[in-house]
């Protein structure tokens, strides 16, 4: 007897785990891309920024 109950109660876990799906909405998805779109940003910033200071840089070392 408990094992029927063991086991219908593993079955029912089974199927709730892997049975419900439900699709993501696009704003949902926007929401969920806010972390990665500020970590491109920011490193786009950061890499554009050294490049001008590296200009900037080489642009001194041509006038002396």
């Amino acid at each position: 007897m408990k094992t029927k109950l063991l086991l219908s109660c593993l079955m029912l876990v089974a199927l709730a785990a892997c049975g419900n799906k439900t699709p993501e909405s696009q704003a949902a998805k926007d929401v969920g891309n806010i972390p990665k779109q500020t970590i491109d940003k920011a490193t786009n910033d950061l890499n554009a920024n050294l490049q001008k200071g590296a200009d900037r840089d080489k642009k001194e070392d041509q006038k002396q």
